[in-house]
């Protein structure tokens, strides 16, 4: 699928959006091993290609199921709570850890949210350290984070 310049791998169940990541960062194996499931090469559904489109392009409050059954209970509750960070706000991984109902599982929750397969729809960018530096997006460094910040 496409957004924009973007091309995305994105894999869904009949629950929602299971995945959705950069297609060249993501193999079907590695993919596949994260969600604990067998992916099976189909077109995007015209529903779920035209939110992410939307999503992709800044479109607030646009409804996209997603589906956390891969996830453990405590990635599930880290991913809910980085989904209440309202738009153009950050929050600390400490927060993040509360919020997850494990206030001194700071590092796990940074883990967990570093590991978002989800980054288009789980709005991970908006969450940052304590003293309010940035830090690391993955492979693309700080540049994807701080554009995608007030996203």
């Amino acid at each position: 699928m496409s957004a924009g310049k973007r091309r995305l791998r994105v894999a869904w169940t009949h629950a929602g959006v299971a995945f959705a990541d950069d297609a060249t960062d993501a193999d079907v194996a590695s993919v596949e091993h994260r969600l604990k499931m067998r992916l099976v090469e189909r077109r995007v559904p015209p529903l779920i290609r035209s939110a992410l489109v939307d999503v992709a392009r800044g479109a607030k409050n646009v409804d996209v199921p997603i589906d956390l059954s891969w996830a453990s209970e405590y990635v599930q509750e880290v991913i809910a709570a980085a989904m209440r960070i309202p738009w153009g706000e950050t929050r600390p991984y400490a927060w993040l850890a509360r919020e997850a109902r494990r206030p001194l599982a700071i590092r796990a929750a940074a883990s967990a949210i570093a590991k978002n397969p989800l980054w288009l729809l789980v709005p991970c960018h908006r969450v940052i350290a304590a003293d309010g530096t940035i830090g690391s997006y993955g492979p693309s460094g700080t540049d994807r984070k701080l554009s995608l910040i007030h996203i």
